[in-house]
């Protein structure tokens, strides 16, 4: 007994400074269509990075236009590995991983590829082997066209593609790729997984295409494991959001044409049971569902309405409270809702579904109703974003204990960088080389006008504008300059505020 009671106090102690170094999701990289070429391979991405507090959204320069799938992986210590769009995989360096190019292949790819794969949201999912600490599975959905007897897109099956981070001086490589666990057809997206409840192992979920059968996957130690399908709930239409609630007690899913489904999820066994369902109503390009970090409030986010539900009353549809209603922003397109995503600052992030530069924040989600404090176009990104919001399961999951609560998912990050000095702007300049043109982005708009020079490699002054003031993003045509290499300055009241180099292309 007495060994047994040291064992067990041993694990209380130590498990959560082990789950707190699982930070896994604390980068994040967004992106979208921004028509690189093999001339100009560069396109704008955006990461987000949560070893800041509060986070920092920068200008990233990718080689990949990062759509609806879309997967990020960082290290426990919270340093970037690598990331995809369906397509490819790139590594920290942003270059394209040994073997990791071609994923799901086939006619799709071909025709996708150039501009991001749309397997649909969660359609790409990256969890840590069990068994080998260096190694992550890529989980990755395949879809093909169907032509007969009329048009459809089918997410025909589910994929793994294995990556060692300890192989090529450790930058990475592809030790498998595209291999078959379960066969379709299964919906479109709502990939995602929960730990097991040896806090070690993982449990998959994907829902079969138009049914109430849900496909089961255990990974453990010993490898990829399909379990027996189960039946259970209503059959749903394609698309939407899915996820397990912190604490892995309950399982959602939501497509904004057919409601929300929820359901209790044995965390041992890998079972679905007692399903409940909450009608609500909404538009198709509005479908986000995401929990608060301490599991008792579900958000639901329609196209113009975000919902709070209280999961620890008798009837969970009564408890529904509206925190909040589209306000008419706009940027360039309607800020609407989509997309939600707790993260490792123990906020929920909200995209929208047209392409727009702004995220919408859930600041408290442990609080009631309006004490919530969701805000509206609350972080100002850098440039677009169209549909890449990533997700990301509860990594800091622990082993199921009886009778305790498992740690909150998140907690206040401290940074651990210099800060630096305070800026009355920040610039962005990009693309970069510049295919006929370049923008300059400020993260507000311009009270007094700025001006922006560029200046050839003898300093002479080949291109001088003034920035207006009440915008933000500017618009520079180079179509006239001949291709080369250029220097830039960006001045506000005659200050530098940013300078650099600019390659100009052929176009």
């Amino acid at each position: 007994m007495k060994y047994n009671r040291i064992k067990y106090l041993a694990i209380f102690f130590v498990f959560p400074f082990l789950c707190f170094g699982q930070k896994h999701d604390y980068i994040w990289m967004l992106g979208y269509n921004s028509n690189a070429t093999s001339e100009y391979p560069g396109v704008e991405g955006i990461k987000v990075d949560f070893n800041n507090l509060p986070p920092s959204f920068d200008y990233e320069v990718t080689k990949m236009n990062i759509l609806s799938s879309n997967a990020t992986i960082s290290d426990s210590l919270a340093n970037l590995l690598f990331y995809t769009n369906g397509c490819f995989i790139a590594g920290a360096n942003h270059e394209v991983m040994e073997n990791g190019d071609n994923l799901n292949p086939g006619e799709v790819h071909d025709i996708q590829c150039e501009y991001g794969y749309t397997a649909g949201t969660q359609s790409c999912l990256i969890l840590p082997n069990p068994g080998n600490s260096s190694q992550y599975y890529l989980l990755h959905k395949h879809i093909v066209y169907e032509y007969d007897p009329q048009f459809d897109v089918i997410s025909d099956v589910l994929n793994y593609t294995l990556v060692d981070m300890s192989l090529n001086e450790g930058q990475g490589s592809v030790i498998e790729k595209n291999v078959a666990i379960v066969e379709g057809p299964l919906n479109f997206g709502q990939l995602t997984a929960v730990k097991h409840a040896n806090g070690n192992d993982w449990w998959v979920i994907s829902a079969k295409k138009n049914e109430s059968i849900y496909k089961i996957i255990e990974i453990t130690s010993s490898g990829i494991f399909e379990r027996e399908e189960q039946d259970i709930g209503l059959a749903a239409t394609e698309g939407g959001q899915a996820l397990f609630s912190p604490n892995g007690r309950y399982y959602f899913r939501y497509n904004s044409l057919d409601g929300v489904f929820v359901f209790n999820f044995d965390r041992q066994t890998g079972v679905l049971s007692e399903f409940n369902f909450l009608p609500v109503e909404g538009e198709s390009v509005g479908s986000g569902v995401a929990v608060s970090p301490n599991s008792r409030y579900l958000y639901v986010s329609t196209k113009d309405t975000v919902i709070q539900f209280d999961l620890e009353t008798g009837d969970i549809l009564s408890s529904g409270k509206v925190v909040g209603i589209f306000d008419g922003f706009q940027s360039p397109f309607p800020a609407t809702f989509h997309n939600a995503q707790l993260a490792p600052d123990c906020k929920i992030y909200i995209n929208s579904f047209a392409t727009v530069d702004v995220l919408h924040v859930i600041h408290n989600p442990d609080e009631p109703g309006l004490a919530c404090n969701f805000e509206q176009h609350a972080i100002q990104l850098p440039f677009n974003e169209g549909r890449s919001l990533p997700h990301f399961p509860n990594y800091r999951l622990g082993p199921l204990v009886e009778g305790e609560d498992p740690p909150p998912p998140c907690e206040p990050v401290v940074s651990t960088k210099e800060e630096e000095p305070p800026s009355r702007q920040k610039a962005y300049v990009f693309p970069n080389p510049a295919p006929g043109y370049f923008k300059v982005v400020f993260e507000e708009a311009l009270r007094r006008p700025g001006r922006v020079v560029l200046y050839n490699g003898l300093g002479q002054a080949v291109l001088e504008e003034v920035l207006g003031a009440g915008s933000r993003e500017f618009r520079l045509e180079v179509g006239d300059v001949s291709p080369g290499l250029y220097f830039y300055s960006v001045l506000l009241e005659g200050e530098l505020v940013k300078g650099g180099k600019l390659v100009v292309g052929r176009w």
